[in-house]
């Protein structure tokens, strides 16, 4: 019964996020081994008190988006923008390794030649913000078309019964947000600051061969970083992680930590595409934000790799 409490619990706090989530947990389970001597068993207790959704919203939960979309709408939208998304970050981001002959295995020099020659192919792999903020943005007008078109009720109706309780997955299926709320924080706040300071007079006073690489560098991060906020924009709206949705998330992130191991090996480090630490300042602090940049990208990919791959075992949990 210890274990049908925990995914109760887990379930009623996978809507809340950091002190909040801390809080609801350790009051919910006290009211609930309050009054568990009024009870003959833990099943007839959980049930009555209600439905965890039911439960978040006594503790003050309230969704950001309170429109319903159609589900069935939702992951058709999800799975397109997801394939294209990939397919586009694996052939922007292979474009730039090429650019930076990065790329450890043979590739067919008369398909780069062609990507080369081609005024418009080069523009689309070489401004993946664009390309990938465009992509999202046609996507969520779909989705509104389609809910136009396909609409379904506001009304939520929870049905909640001890069949439904015993339902309940394993709590590690359930995703705790707080850390990656926290880590995109750092890492969205970052690069905006990055982004400022190379648009700055500052970046363009060291024109120089090494300072068009590193110009070349920022493009080679953005898909990383836009992939990046989109899946943990996706993660958002999980209350409990599914088996596709953690193969999804585990090979772009695998995809992403890769990608920049091949460019960092095949740099020496990063030692080919900096400026020369000894000339002063201003070269120390451009290369302290590449290499903080690569740091924050490791970081956030290493840990979304790890929770993905623990809570993939406990799909298999009862």
């Amino acid at each position: 019964m210890d274990d049908l409490l925990e995914r109760y619990l887990s379930a009623v706090c996978s809507y809340f996020l950091g002190k909040k989530r801390k809080h609801v947990y350790n009051d919910l389970k006290n009211n609930i081994m309050d009054i568990s001597s009024q009870y003959d068993d833990m099943e007839t207790q959980l049930v009555d008190y209600g439905h965890p959704l039911s439960v978040a919203y006594i503790y003050g939960y309230r969704p950001i988006i309170f429109h319903r979309f159609n589900k069935k709408n939702v992951k058709k939208i999800e799975k397109s923008l997801a394939i294209i998304l990939s397919i586009y970050l694996f052939f922007s981001t292979l474009y730039y390794l090429q650019q930076f002959n990065c790329l450890p295995f043979f590739m067919s020099n008369h398909v780069f030649s062609t990507i080369n020659s081609s005024s418009f192919l080069t523009w689309v792999l070489s401004h993946p913000i664009y390309i990938l903020v465009n992509i999202i943005f046609i996507h969520i007008l779909f989705l509104i078309l389609l809910d136009f078109k396909y609409p379904i009720a506001q009304e939520q109706t929870l049905t909640w019964n001890i069949s439904s309780l015993k339902k309940l997955p394993h709590k590690q299926r359930y995703p705790n947000h707080t850390i990656p709320t926290y880590l995109t924080i750092i890492f969205s706040t970052y690069f905006i600051i990055y982004t400022i300071i190379f648009s700055t007079p500052l970046i363009f006073e060291l024109q120089n061969i090494v300072f068009q690489k590193i110009h070349l560098m920022t493009y080679f991060f953005q898909p990383f970083i836009l992939m990046i906020l989109f899946d943990y924009c996706i993660d958002m709206t999980k209350k409990i992680y599914t088996q596709r949705y953690l193969a999804y998330s585990f090979t772009i992130n695998a995809f992403i930590f890769i990608a920049l191991s091949l460019f960092v090996i095949n740099s020496s480090s990063l030692k080919d595409y900096l400026l020369p630490f000894s000339i002063g300042f201003k070269y120390i602090f451009i290369n302290s934000l590449i290499i903080i940049a690569v740091i924050l990208i490791y970081i956030i990919t290493t840990y979304k790799l790890t929770r993905d791959f623990i809570t993939y075992k406990a799909l298999y949990k009862k």
